[in-house]
This record gives C-alpha cells, sequence and structure tokens, in this order.
C-alpha cells in the first residue's frame, strides 16, 4: 500500500519563485522536486543535530564524571519530585 499524498502550499515573493523555477529547470527537477528535496535534506539534518552530539575529549571526560558522580539534588528538583509524587504520576 502505498503513503498518501498531502498538499502543503507556501507563499512566496515572486522573485523567490522565479529563482526557485530556475533552479530546478537546470537541475532537471521540477519545482515541487527540488523544494521538496532541500525542505527534507533541510529537516533532516537539523533532526540529526538535536539526536547526536560530539564531544571533545575534556567535554567526554566532564560529561562522564558527571554521569558517575551526579550532583546532589538541589531543592528546586527536590520541590517538583514532590509536586510529581504527591500528584500520583509516580
Amino acid at each position: 500500500m502505498s503513503e498518501a499524498i498531502e498538499r502543503f502550499d507556501i507563499r512566496l515573493p515572486a522573485n523567490a519563485k522565479q529563482l526557485l523555477m530556475q533552479a530546478a529547470d537546470i537541475s532537471g527537477n521540477t519545482l515541487t522536486g527540488l523544494v521538496l528535496n532541500a525542505a527534507l535534506d533541510k529537516a533532516r539534518e537539523i533532526l540529526r543535530s538535536h539526536q547526536h552530539f560530539m564531544l571533545n575529549a575534556e567535554e567526554w571526560r566532564r560529561f562522564a564524571e558527571t554521569l558517575d558522580h551526579p550532583p546532589a539534588p538541589n531543592d528546586a528538583l527536590q520541590a517538583a519530585w514532590r509536586e510529581y509524587r504527591d500528584a500520583g504520576l509516580e
């Protein structure tokens, strides 16, 4: 079964549309194909940057140290935990 196709409309200045149409033509793509591929590439890039992070050696050392020896909870965290527990969400 194929995936449902949905419509997505945008408003843009005429000169922006002309630029996109020219790029689509030169690349042998349709305007829809060009815009869709560019938008999907950018969306994947954004999602990747929020799903993975890179640390240098010193950042990794501090990160691992914090995981191995977490700081004691502060007053705000303890209050939030009590509120969560008292709400019966535990």
